[in-house]
Order: structure tokens, then sequence, then C-alpha cells
């Protein structure tokens, strides 16, 4: 009793001290729980930076592709157009 009138606490210790158990198991799995959410979305986010970065590569590379086939011959015609005559 002694230990529980130091504490300021009216309660028995013998109820006290499982209901502080508890409560700090609860707390630990609930720090737990949201350290393995955040950890799940922080991989989640790079594999989807990654993924659209490879996308962004391609659809530069299709564009560059796309713009190397037609624009010689409209680079040739508007240099053609534009020789003072």
């Amino acid at each position: 009793m002694s230990a529980a009138k130091s504490l300021g606490y009216r309660s028995p210790v013998t109820k006290l001290l499982p209901f502080f158990l508890g409560s700090r198991d609860r707390w630990k799995a609930k720090c737990k729980e949201a350290k393995r959410e955040n950890k799940s979305l922080k991989t989640r986010l790079a594999k989807m930076k990654e993924s659209r970065d490879r996308w962004k590569a391609e659809a530069r590379e299709l564009r560059r592709d796309q713009q190397s086939e037609t624009s010689p011959p409209v680079a040739r015609q508007k240099r053609a157009l534009s020789r003072p005559r």
C-alpha cells in the first residue's frame, strides 16, 4: 500500500499494474502498426515513382521517334521555303 500512496493513486497496485501493462502493450502495438504502415506506404511510393519515371522515359522516347520520322521532311520544306530566291 505504501507504493500506491507514494505514487498518488487510490487504487491498489494489484489492479493498477495490469492496467498499466495493458495500456503499454496497446500503445506499443499501435506504434508498431503505424511504423509498418509507414514503411509499406514508402515502399509503394518508391515503386510508383519508378514506374512513373519508366513510363515517362518510354513516352519521351516514342515522342522522339515519332518526331524524327516526321520532322526531317518538314524541316526540308521549311528550309526550302525560307531560302531567298
